[in-house]
């Protein structure tokens, strides 16, 4: 019988003892763009505003001393929780080369970010609640809106005349800067949120030969994070609403919007009895956020289906 040869069946096989971690957001994006609030406690939050004041001629010595309102407004945040666990089966750890928990915190923070992320950008679209207990609802009024079809070619005339969709352009960028200055909204602190294809649309909707180009690329590639005012906050996928290729995209000042949250982060791990010993480990926020003021924020329709 030949001699079979037997080396092969015990070459030695390595693996990584480094476990590196898949595509992520590494943190919140929108924290340090928005108003946050942190020490309070209970079920909701209310957030105090004053509005703008106005003087007016007077027209006579000793006429009557005005009596205006001061201008006070209230906005309600109401807190909601989110939570996650993991389990990492003790025998399961002691068979593998890694070892994973030992790089959950990466994992764990990339979930608090995105879940911020996530609570921040539908607060600017979303219903606010106004007054003294919050019952008055507030919504984003359609003049604080950009049209997908902005800028748009139109085709055909009178009734039938059609104006087709745009992606995210400089042109409505500009449009949103225009919105918030003719509101009186400082020029600092303001932010545009948009998707990985609105800045794929960004670039190539801008000819190489227009003022514009030379920013938008150094913008994209990341040389530059601010164009026409504002820093540019570009949401990986699962935030973003999009409904039939239009999402929904934001430009507001930090003040328009605020973050109230009970604790930065509750976090433990533990043993679980119940499941052989296993390690668990927990994590929670509790947090909430919501529109101050309509002024301060505009909504940009963009089709995202726009090839440029």
């Amino acid at each position: 019988m030949a001699d079979t040869n037997t080396q092969l069946e015990i070459r030695g096989q390595d693996y990584a003892k480094i476990i590196l971690p898949l595509a992520r957001q590494e943190r919140s994006m929108l924290y340090d763009k928005v108003f946050v609030k942190k020490d309070f406690t209970g079920k909701s939050f209310y957030q105090d505003q004053i509005g703008t004041w106005e003087m007016s001629e007077k027209t006579g010595s000793n006429v009557k001393t005005p009596q205006n309102d001061p201008n006070l407004a209230r906005t309600r945040i109401d807190i909601k929780t989110y939570n996650d666990a993991r389990i990492f089966d003790r025998s399961l750890n002691l068979q593998s080369f890694s070892d994973p928990l030992s790089v959950a915190s990466i994992s764990m923070q990339s979930a608090v970010g995105v879940q911020i992320d996530k609570v921040i950008y539908n607060a600017l679209g979303a219903t606010a609640l106004r007054g003294e207990t919050g019952a008055k609802s507030v919504t984003l009024p359609t003049g604080r809106v950009i049209n997908a079809n902005f800028g748009g070619k139109t085709t055909g005339e009178g009734a039938s005349a059609t104006t087709e969709n745009t992606g995210l352009t400089p042109a409505k960028i500009r449009r949103s800067s225009s919105m918030l200055t003719a509101k009186g909204v400082p020029s600092y602190d303001r932010t545009f949120v948009a998707s990985a294809t609105g800045q794929e649309q960004l670039l190539g909707n801008t000819e190489a030969t227009s003022s514009d180009y030379n920013n938008v690329k150094a913008l994209v590639s990341g040389e530059i994070d601010t164009f026409v005012g504002f820093k540019f906050v570009f949401l990986p996928d699962g935030i973003i609403k999009v409904t039939e290729n239009i999402a929904e995209y934001y430009a507001f000042h930090k003040t328009g919007v605020c973050f109230a949250m009970l604790e930065d982060l509750f976090m433990r791990v533990d043993e679980r009895a119940d499941l052989s010993y296993s390690k668990q480990v927990y994590y929670e926020i509790s947090c909430g956020a919501a529109r101050l003021e309509e002024e301060k924020v505009v909504k940009i329709l963009c089709d995202e289906s726009v090839e440029n």
